[in-house]
């Protein structure tokens, strides 16, 4: 299925519009991540939301799966008043698209009893924010072999504690995980369990 990033997904109130124009090829990346990796997953989750535009680019690539998204519209991020959450449910209201307004670090699991079959992570910014995401979508990931998590801003020039947390737990975790970097406009991290 061809990708298509169109200025109608953008949220109007979304200050970072001005990068439109890198946005079709780096949420092109992450929709051919996933289609790559895992074209027929049933089940997505993605720490993050904010205006909807990743989960766009996943829904494009599997249409008719469930999706779960979790954030709290992080004022640092331009949010705190709804704006991007309400954008976002319209925006994928032609999905099976749930938001879920929690903070991630908050949490333990994402949902009791629902296992994943990729996750989106781009919530907490900071190195143990990062790490403790990573540690409840690899327990929510489902056991299916083409399971995976696709991390968020890895090489992010203004977001150095990213890398930092995801290579600490890359190396924790060593035994459990692989990964591989993917070039993208802030770079990706595509994990799978061994």
């Amino acid at each position: 299925m061809e990708f298509k990033f169109e200025n109608k997904v953008l949220c109007p109130l979304d200050p970072s519009t001005e990068l439109f124009q890198h946005y079709p090829a780096y949420y092109g990346v992450k929709n051919e991540i996933l289609q790559t990796n895992f074209p027929d997953a049933k089940i997505i989750g993605e720490i993050g939301v904010r205006a909807g535009y990743s989960a766009w680019a996943f829904l494009q690539a599997c249409p008719g799966a469930e999706f779960h998204g979790f954030d709290m519209e992080d004022p640092a991020y331009g949010g705190s008043d709804g704006k991007f959450s309400k954008w976002a449910i319209d925006l994928l209201k032609d999905y099976n698209f749930n938001y879920h307004k929690i903070n991630s670090q908050e949490v333990d699991t994402l949902m009791e009893g629902k296992e994943f079959d990729f996750i989106h992570v781009d919530g907490d910014h900071t190195k143990g924010g990062v790490m403790h995401d990573l540690d409840i979508c690899l327990k929510a990931l489902s056991p299916n072999p083409k399971a995976f998590l696709l991390i968020d801003d890895y090489s992010h020039p203004q977001l150095p504690a990213v890398k930092e947390g995801v290579d600490e737990w890359l190396e924790n975790n060593k035994d459990k995980v692989v990964y591989e970097y993917k070039p993208s406009l802030r770079g990706e991290i595509v994990i799978h369990r061994k």
